[in-house]
């Protein structure tokens, strides 16, 4: 396939970039809570809009979207807690937020790209309108690639073809630009 080499299995980014790398704790992306006994002082309590509240709160839309707040902190730790609830109640966008930073290797672990690849098919077998179709787009290039699976042309045309028949363009200028073996024309 020519024109499409994208690495990654993922179109979201959960890059570790600059935040926690001094070691300093980024749960609200502005630094550690200041107590304070003053009433008055709201910036800094620990409300449910916050990651260190949705933490020990049940899965919810609202707690997993926390969770890849999370991770755009640099907070590996809460961000992997509160996806594996959401992951386990169901929640697909959880999965790709989270298949995510185990390829990138975030939060200083190493890369599992077995583990990412198994959440994105799960997530492209899921049916979940957006988060499937997506999925699917990710599950093909993993299977064209051999990033975390054995590598299969064949299976990855078919997840290409089954997210282009949803309106991916990505999925759909892929097809385009594939190339049959054996030298055989391109896909129009």
């Amino acid at each position: 396939m020519r024109g499409w080499a994208r690495p990654g299995l993922l179109a979201l980014s959960l890059s570790v970039g600059v935040a926690g790398a001094h070691g300093e704790d980024l749960r609200f992306c502005g630094g550690a809570v200041q107590r304070s006994d003053l009433p008055s002082d709201l910036a800094h309590v620990v409300g449910d809009q916050t990651v260190e509240y949705a933490v020990d709160q049940p899965a919810s839309a609202v707690v997993c979207s926390a969770g890849y707040e999370a991770a755009k902190c640099g907070d590996f730790t809460s961000a992997y807690r509160i996806f594996d609830k959401c992951i386990a109640a169901g929640y697909v966008g959880a999965m790709i937020w989270k298949a995510a930073a185990l390829e990138n290797g975030a939060g200083g672990a190493a890369p599992d790209l077995q583990g990412a690849v198994e959440l994105v098919r799960r997530a492209a077998m899921s049916g979940t309108s957006g988060y499937a179709t997506l999925a699917k787009l990710d599950y093909a290039r993993a299977l064209y690639l051999g990033r975390g699976v054995p590598r299969d042309e064949a299976a990855a045309r078919q997840w290409f073809e089954a997210a282009a028949g949803e309106g991916n363009e990505d999925a759909i200028a892929a097809l385009r630009n594939w190339t049959a073996p054996m030298g055989a024309a391109p896909v129009r």
